[in-house]
Order: C-alpha cells, then structure tokens, then sequence
C-alpha cells in the first residue's frame, strides 16, 4: 500500500466518522411531559358549602315542627333546637345532594417520577394509556 491509499482510507474514515456523529446527537428528544398511566382512583366529594337555601328550608321545618312540642318556655326552646337542628340537616342535605365525581390519575413520567393529576368528572383513561401532561390535564397520545 502506498501514501495516498492510506491518506485516501483516512480521508474516507474521517468523513464517515463525522457524518455519523451528527446523525447520533441528533436523535429525537425525548418528551418533557409524556408518561404512562399506572392507575386512576375516582371518588365524590361533597360541596364545600351550600347556598343557603337547604340551610333556610330547614330552619324554617324545624322551626315549625319544634312549635309543636311542650307549651311556654319549653316551645319556645323546641322551637328554636328545631330551627337550629333543621338548618344542619337542610345544609348538610344540599350538599349532600351537590357532590362531585373526581379522579386522581397517577402518571409514571417517561424521563422519571410520577404525577398525580386531579380531574372533575369519570375517568377517561386507564393502566397503560400513553398520555401528556399539558397545564394540569391528561391527554391521551
């Protein structure tokens, strides 16, 4: 072999060596915000707090049904426990009729990690779905 064959093999190496290297720091990146779903729990919660209304409605029944017990000051104490007593159970009952569906979605992060994500309503996704994490929402991929 002589000069140039080496210089030639070189040469050739070295461009081959330098366009691979390119193509490899290259690779596609991978997702800041996507994940697998690993499992979902969903629950209701109740109203934080009512309107008032089941609050008033029940006041008043209470009132009423607590005038109806004993005679002097001892209506007049039935009548106010009733109204108290029916306030409670008419908002307690509100909220109770108000409550909401939620569900937490456990997310395994692709680049590590997990993330909880709170969302109103049924689930939408289960073990195993590829999804985003996009301003506090899943997404499926």
């Amino acid at each position: 072999m002589n000069f140039n064959s080496i210089r030639k093999a070189a040469l050739v190496a070295a461009f081959v060596t330098a366009g691979a290297a390119p193509a490899i720091s290259q690779a596609a990146p991978q997702c800041q915000n996507c994940g697998t779903v690993v499992s979902t729990h969903t629950y209701e919660r109740e109203a934080e707090r009512g309107s008032g209304v089941g609050g008033v409605g029940g006041a008043v029944v209470g009132g009423l049904l607590g005038n109806k017990v004993g005679s002097g000051n001892g209506r007049t104490l039935a009548t106010v426990a009733g109204a108290v007593g029916g306030a409670y159970a008419g908002n307690k009952l509100e909220r109770n009729i108000k409550t909401d569906t939620y569900t937490d979605i456990r997310v395994k992060m692709a680049r590590g990690g997990h993330r909880t994500i709170t969302e109103r309503g049924n689930p939408h996704l289960r073990n195993g779905d590829h999804v985003r994490v996009q301003q506090g929402r899943v997404i499926r991929d």
